[in-house]
């Protein structure tokens, strides 16, 4: 049984990888928060941030409603914690050691680190624009 857990959780990254690598594009705009979040997030965030992506199913932990991050924090939208979760300086537990990309690394490798800033502040401004009231 926990073979098959193991296996599952790795095919549901797995799946979630590709569908991000097939969807992003090298020379977005960096101010397109909307864009990046689909490229990056979606797979397993989901469309709309509920934590219902086509990879969550395979995942140990459900992903997060992104769009509750401000109510869950005393109304406070988190933005310094996202940048540290987005660019991999802050893990989060619940995610394990490998379930969430760290798209921060993988940016500042393939455009340099003021467009990866530029982009998870894209990120970041798009999920304070998706947040529930």
């Amino acid at each position: 049984m926990r073979g098959t857990t193991w296996r599952r959780t790795a095919f549901g990254v797995a799946v979630g990888l590709l569908v991000a690598a097939a969807v992003s594009r090298p020379a977005c705009a960096a101010d397109d928060g909307g864009v990046e979040y689909k490229a990056r997030c979606a797979s397993c965030h989901g469309e709309s941030g509920a934590g219902d992506g086509p990879a969550a199913a395979a995942l140990r932990t459900r992903p997060s409603d992104l769009r509750r991050l401000a109510k869950m924090n005393d109304g406070v939208f988190p933005q310094k914690v996202l940048e540290t979760v987005i660019d991999g300086r802050r893990t989060i537990r619940a995610h394990g050691n490998f379930e969430m990309p760290v798209w921060g690394r993988q940016l500042s490798q393939s455009v340099g680190d003021g467009d990866a800033a530029r982009r998870i502040a894209a990120i970041v401004e798009y999920l304070r624009s998706i947040q529930v009231k």
